[in-house]
């Protein structure tokens, strides 16, 4: 039998496809001439896995996703097939763990076995599930507070800068008051230049002057001083002892006086001279009234030389 050429490119190809289709599943961890078990994992949200993604073991790849599907009727979980190499046993305790390969994000499920099987699982079981936190997110989730703090911080800057600003408005303000008030007080100045140079002459002469008065206080002073010290020599305890003695002999006599001794102490604890010296004034105050009323009892006055009518009587 002769086979023909174009039957033979055709086997050709498909034996070459077959073996692309093996060499590509064998690289992705698929051994078709090894059997395998199914296991099932339920997700909420499978983050981008795919069909033929790994499934690993301490980093060893172990199977891969043979099937997923969506389970509307089931709140809308994920339902996640895995073929795994029959030689592993798998424990009811078993975690089936969403993680993330490398830097690009590609999504693989890692089985977590505890350290002693116990309770070992069947093909067609259901293992627990649970997502890892990816890279990306570890990163998120560890910079998002730095992104806090950072955002705080940048909200002081802003604040800070803005009292800076703010700051900066006051001193531009004060600096131009100052500058006013420098150029009024300059103007001034300028405006009184001539009354300011007669004021410091003015000042100058009275300085002068002080100056002149200090000299002639300091010889006043001088002079002070020179009394002082004659006062300081003058015998000013013997001047005090013959004020004292003369004290007494005052005191002396005005106790004498007190008690009738001498003329003025007789006089002054006597009063029978100033009974006396009272009639006599009563006596010359009757004769002058009685001189006022009858003068010619003791003045006779005539002036033709006549005499008296009473004279010639005593004559006869």
């Amino acid at each position: 039998m002769r086979i023909s050429k174009e039957f033979k490119i055709g086997l050709f190809s498909i034996i070459t496809i077959a073996l692309l289709y093996l060499g590509f599943n064998f690289l992705k961890g698929i051994d078709f001439f090894s059997t395998t078990n199914s296991y099932y994992a339920l997700y909420k949200n499978i983050d981008g896995l795919q069909v033929s993604n790994s499934v690993i073991i301490n980093g060893l790849a172990v199977g891969r996703v043979s099937s997923i599907s969506f389970l509307q009727n089931k709140e809308n979980n994920i339902l996640v097939e895995m073929d795994i190499e029959g030689s592993i046993v798998l424990d009811d305790s078993t975690k089936a763990i969403l993680i993330s390969e490398g830097f690009l994000g590609g999504k693989a499920i890692e089985l977590r076995l505890p350290d002693s099987i116990s309770n070992p699982l069947n093909d067609g079981d259901t293992l627990i599930s649970d997502t890892a936190m990816g890279l990306i997110e570890s990163l998120t989730e560890q910079t998002l507070p730095v992104a806090d703090d950072a955002g705080a911080l940048i909200r002081k800057t802003n604040s800070v800068l803005d009292s800076l600003m703010l700051s900066e408005q006051m001193i531009r303000k004060m600096i131009s008051k100052v500058n006013n008030t420098l150029d009024a007080t300059y103007r001034t100045i300028e405006g009184n230049r001539i009354t300011l140079s007669n004021s410091l002459n003015n000042i100058e002469i009275l300085t002068s002057e002080l100056n002149n008065s200090a000299k002639s206080l300091t010889g006043v002073l001088d002079k002070t001083d020179i009394f002082v010290d004659s006062l300081n020599q003058l015998e000013l305890s013997k001047t005090l002892d013959h004020f004292a003695s003369t004290s007494e002999n005052l005191n002396a006599v005005l106790t004498g006086l007190k008690q009738g001794e001498g003329s003025l102490g007789k006089f002054l604890v006597d009063d029978s001279l100033y009974n006396n010296l009272t009639r006599s004034a009563e006596d010359l105050d009757k004769l002058l009234i009685d001189l006022r009323e009858n003068p010619k009892r003791y003045v006779h006055i005539s002036v033709f030389g006549k005499k008296d009518k009473s004279d010639k009587k005593k004559n006869r």
